[in-house]
């Protein structure tokens, strides 16, 4: 029997998450995709409730609360609530956040929300298809889901062009505990097929990444940063680019009905081939 193991935990890296992340070019583009879909979907947020599941450190949630959203926050890590809290602080908006992990978010927070967010969180859990009947009990009828996991497509070719012909879905177990890589890259198809059973219909799809990721550093150089999430930000809602981004972003909304049958067959991750 597979050895159960645990949810992963920021604490020891909550301080480098801010440096090596949002502090790059790298989280600058996935802020930037994330504004410019909830933009251009047009999604209300003056008074808008959102529940950040998962938040972290709360960067995009704050974006949101600056436009007048009013933001609830959970994280397992209790040194990411922390940062949160001192941003939310330092830019004058309020902030309700708790110290649990995401099976644990509807006991502290039963209400359904306008928005929920779970960015970059279903990579690390140890099943990561059970999460998504969870996040979507928290969306109300016609509210909204925006959802960011790792990409298992954008993996596969990541590993194929450095070389990893004979197993490109292999992982590091090693950097699952001392680093930020994640051990469970999804795929983008059964995630959607996940969600349209849960009732959802996703409006929009977006690779977040799939330009910067695969540029080597000096053509990044050479271009400038300001060129380079142009092309990010307008390559990576097409077909087939936006199946090669580091991450996907998910912005799907809740039908006004509950289906009749809320049941969801949980797929295997690799249930397919590569």
């Amino acid at each position: 029997m597979k050895p159960t193991v645990p949810d992963r935990n920021f604490d020891n890296l909550a301080s480098r998450f801010a440096r090596t992340i949002y502090a790059t070019p790298r989280g600058r583009i996935r802020l930037a995709a994330l504004a410019q879909d909830f933009a251009e979907l047009n999604i209300p947020l003056a008074q808008a409730r959102v529940l950040d599941i998962g938040g972290g450190q709360g960067q995009f949630a704050l974006q949101l609360a600056k436009q007048g959203a009013m933001v609830d926050l959970c994280d397992i890590s209790a040194e990411m609530l922390r940062l949160a809290q001192d941003q939310f602080a330092a830019a004058g908006q309020p902030l309700n956040s708790r110290h649990c992990g995401l099976q644990q978010a509807a006991d502290y927070f039963p209400a359904t929300y306008d928005i929920v967010l779970n960015h970059a969180v279903l990579e690390w859990l140890e099943e990561p298809l059970a999460a998504l009947p969870i996040l979507a009990q928290q969306v109300k009828p016609g509210g909204w889901l925006s959802l960011m996991f790792y990409n298992r497509d954008g993996h596969i070719w990541r590993q194929l062009m450095n070389g990893g012909f004979t197993d490109p879905l292999r992982t590091n177990t090693r950097l699952r505990d001392e680093g930020n890589a994640p051990q469970h890259p999804l795929n983008p198809d059964i995630v959607e097929q996940q969600l349209n059973a849960l009732g959802f219909s996703v409006q929009r799809w977006r690779g977040i990444r799939c330009i910067y990721d695969h540029l080597a550093q000096k053509i990044r150089d050479r271009e400038g940063e300001e060129a380079v999430t142009r092309a990010d930000l307008e390559y990576g809602t097409r077909e087939p680019f936006r199946r090669l981004g580091r991450y996907v972003h998910f912005l799907a909304q809740k039908k006004a009905k509950e289906p009749l049958n809320n049941s969801v067959q949980l797929c295997a991750i690799y249930s397919e081939a590569p």
